[in-house]
């Protein structure tokens, strides 16, 4: 694959402002060895994916075939994920140790929890499993969550924590990291080689005020469509700078801790929108799906869009009570809707593996989000 000059120039400025580009979604198996192809003619840093694109391809065979070679549920579950994911780890690992653990991450989902155990157990099965350094680990960005991410981190394990749906949960996700980077220093782990990532979906947030304006027969010009995800966005990104400057953060830094990556993902809206242009500032990622990648490369950068933006932005998160919208409330409610709909699918996918995953939930632009 050749990702053409324009194209090139375009990930270089990109490069330039600070931005990561990561692969969002990827088959397994790959058995013309394109990701690491992908990987070099787009200059990607990561790759994340989740529990439907495990499943894609001959996912579902091979799960079905691992069933009846005797394998029970969760080792069939847990076997499949693990080659899916240190195959993608095996393809970047050649970036991670190049650039000492900065780059070449992949971001892989769980399985699906096996009933009577807990996501901290499935995570440390599937880490074990893979063995990669690589690796980041997606753990709910929820409150019941956040002592899950200290304790892995603390026990050296990757976490990507995803998703994250406001400012509030921003910042407790950061407390929970820092916290767990603290217990891997006092444990004599050295913090560098622990990564760790946050991630954001961006159209989710539109589609659910767009969806509540039209309830009460507004126009979504009314509210511009895209100004509530941009301005969650900065207002996040503003949280994510005062974090990196505190004192707290400082002192892990000393210990060579790397700062999380905060990774945009859900940036393909339905409509025109384009939100890659209005999410770049020094540090962030952008997950972007393959189909999607020659469109991103083709946008028109304005350069840093978030940085020094947070007094406007909460202004224009403000603007949506005069609509009658709370943009805590309606983090809530994607933040519930999101973990609902999981735990269905879940219980969907150990009672026949066979059927879809997909979502019916009209709050989220997509139903596993990161």
């Amino acid at each position: 694959m050749n990702a053409g000059d324009t194209t090139g120039r375009h990930l270089k400025r990109l490069r330039a402002e600070g931005v990561s580009v990561w692969l969002r979604g990827f088959h397994h198996p790959d058995p013309e060895g394109e990701l690491p192809g992908l990987v070099a003619a787009w200059d990607l840093g990561g790759v994340t994916w989740t529990v439907d694109d495990v499943l894609a391809g001959d996912g579902r065979a091979r799960l079905a075939e691992l069933r009846d070679g005797g394998a029970d549920p969760a080792r069939a579950w847990r076997r499949l994920s693990a080659d899916a994911t240190r195959a993608a780890c095996d393809a970047l690992l050649p970036l991670y140790e190049a650039s000492r653990s900065r780059t070449g991450l992949v971001s892989a989902d769980l399985p699906p929890a096996a009933p009577g155990r807990s996501a901290a157990k499935e995570a440390r099965a599937l880490w074990w499993a893979v063995d990669r350094s690589n690796l980041l680990l997606k753990i709910p960005g929820t409150p019941g969550s956040m002592e899950t991410v200290s304790a892995l981190l603390a026990d050296g394990i990757g976490v990507d924590v995803t998703p994250v749906f406001s400012a509030m949960r921003y910042e407790q996700v950061f407390d929970a990291l820092c916290a767990g980077l603290e217990q891997a220093r006092r444990a004599g782990r050295a913090l560098h080689r622990i990564c760790s990532a946050v991630s954001l979906p961006i159209a989710p947030v539109d589609a659910l005020v767009d969806r509540r304006l039209r309830e009460q027969g507004l126009a979504a010009s009314r509210y511009p469509t895209g100004e509530a995800a941009r301005a969650h966005a900065r207002v996040v990104y503003h949280l994510h700078e005062q974090a990196m400057s505190a004192p707290r953060w400082q002192r892990l830094a000393t210990h060579g801790a790397r700062l999380p990556h905060l990774v945009w993902t859900d940036l393909e809206p339905a409509g025109p929108m384009c939100y890659a242009d209005h999410l770049v500032a020094w540090g962030v990622v952008h997950a972007v799906s393959r189909p999607a990648l020659p469109t991103i490369a083709g946008s028109t950068l304005i350069g840093d869009a978030l940085s020094g933006r947070h007094i406007t932005a909460r202004q224009d998160l403000e603007a949506l009570y005069a609509f009658g919208l709370s943009y805590e409330e309606l983090a809530r409610e994607l933040e519930t809707t999101w973990l609902a709909d999981r735990e269905e699918r879940g219980r969907a996918l150990w009672r026949d593996p066979a059927h879809g995953t997909g979502s019916t939930s009209p709050a989220a632009a997509d139903p596993n989000p990161g």
